[in-house]
Order: C-alpha cells, then structure tokens, then sequence
C-alpha cells in the first residue's frame, strides 16, 4: 500500500511540474509580430508532438457502449522539449488520465501514468523522426483502473509537413518487467496515425487515430481502431496560443466491453520554449 500511495503521488508530481512549470519557462520574450507563424502555421504546430514550442493538452473523452452507457476520461498530456546540443533535442512526453466509469462496476480516479522521451534533431526540414523509449507506471488509484505493472519499451515518431498538410505516425510498444505477480503481463503495441488539413484562417480538419493491439488478448478482444474525425479552431495570443477541437469516432475494433462510440473535446495551451 505505502509503495502504490508513493508511487501515486509521484506520478501526480511530475504531471503538475510539466503542467504548471510550462508558464515559467514561457516567459522568454515571444517573437517580434512580424515574425510571428501564420495561423494555418500555429494550427500545425499544436499537433506536432516534437514542436520546439512546449504543448500542454487536455482532452476530455465520453465513450458509449451497446447499451448507452457512458464513461469519460480526461488526459493530459504535454510535450515539453530540452536543448541538449546544437544537434540534438529531448521532448518529454508524460501522460495521465483520470478516468470515471459507470455502474455496475463504477469507477474513479487516476490511470497509470507514462512517459515518453523523445531524442530528436535540433534542426528539421519537411520530415521530422524521433526514438526514445516510453515507461509506464503503477499509479492507478484502484486495481480496475490500473495495469499494476512496471512497463517500458520503445518508441518513436515520424511526422512530414508541407503546405497545409501536417501528417505523423507514433508508435509505442510496452512490456511489463516487474510489479504485482498476481496481475496479467503487459505487452501493447499503439499506433497512432494524424492525417490533418489546415487551412489559412486556423481552421483545421484531422483525422487522429490511437490504434492497439493487445498481444495478451485473444484475437477477438486484441484490436481496438477508431475510425472518425476532428475539427478544430486555433487563436493566436501573441506570447502563446490555445486551439479548441471537438471530434467523433466509433471503435470498429475492440475488445468487449469497451466503448462503440467516443467523442472527445480538447484545449491545447501552447507557450513559447526558453531558449
């Protein structure tokens, strides 16, 4: 109990330090207006999850079942990146979902929380690529809520933008190594493919799909793949910008007694990274 107590107070620490740290380091002096990025330029920005800016997203997700029930999730997940040459850069990458689900087995609090750290060039042209590894950690409030594992694995990123296109793969795969011998090993693969369109005036339309397959499930239960779509508005603030989006998918894929449908709404916070 001390060990899950601690462990969740640490995952809680290192969320709120990349949250409520991100004004702080924001405070160097934006850009000149005149230098300022476009809107169509911002709005691409906000979905790069190797930006030079640091992103600090919250998306609320309301998944439905066969029978109307509903369960919402909120994520936070900001990315914040660090020189470390003239090379070369590291974003890290943490994420934490505090998740209700309804009756008969209602549930809430917090997920396990992850990390991801992403070794990328300083310097990019239309492609961007990134690797690192990803870790996972037992910080679930409840047993159902939670994997009670310790899991890492590797990850990495591709991302091409060019003209008001701005597309991306991140894959991420997790083997559990240690934690309650009484709980099922993990071993996940995710993909995530981003197709978006963005257009002068801030407007965009995506297509943002989180795929995985879960090798410890049969085959019935392994795949979940939402199909659907976004849009979304973004709004230059001068020193920092937000975008809102509202989507919908439905889960052609996925294991019983999951959510048929989602949709999700999201307000992205983007500052300007000290130099």
């Amino acid at each position: 109990m001390w060990r899950k107590v601690t462990v969740t107070r640490m995952a809680v620490g290192v969320l709120a330090w990349s949250v409520f740290a991100t004004p702080a380091v924001a405070q160097e002096p934006s850009a000149p207006t005149k230098d300022r990025p476009s809107l169509q330029e911002l709005a691409k920005e906000h979905k790069n999850p190797l930006a030079q800016s640091i992103n600090v997203p919250f998306q609320l997700t309301t998944g439905f079942g066969s029978e109307h029930r509903a369960g919402t999730s909120l994520n936070i997940q900001p990315a914040v990146p660090f020189s470390l040459t003239s090379d070369w850069r590291l974003v890290a990458r943490p994420s934490i979902s505090v998740t209700y689900t309804p009756a008969p087995d209602e549930q809430f609090g917090l997920q396990d929380l992850q990390l991801a750290l992403f070794l990328t060039p300083a310097q990019a042209g239309n492609w961007i690529w990134a690797v690192g590894p990803i870790f996972q950690f037992p910080s679930a409030s409840t047993t159902e809520l939670g994997t009670g594992k310790w899991s890492a694995g590797p990850t990495g990123a591709l991302v091409y933008t060019n003209g008001p296109w701005f597309n991306g793969v991140l894959a991420s795969h997790l083997w559990s190594f240690a934690g309650d011998p009484a709980r099922g090993a993990v071993n996940l693969t995710s993909l995530e493919v981003l197709v978006s369109y963005n257009f002068p005036g801030g407007w965009y339309i995506q297509f943002d799909s989180t795929n995985s397959y879960d090798w410890t499930a049969d085959s019935r239960n392994a795949w979940t793949v939402p199909l659907g779509l976004d849009v979304g508005k973004v709004f230059d603030l001068g020193a920092r910008s937000i975008s809102v989006q509202l989507g919908a998918y439905k889960n052609v894929e996925r294991p019983a007694g999951t959510p048929e449908w989602i949709v999700r709404a999201q307000i992205l916070f983007q500052f300007a990274a000290g130099k």
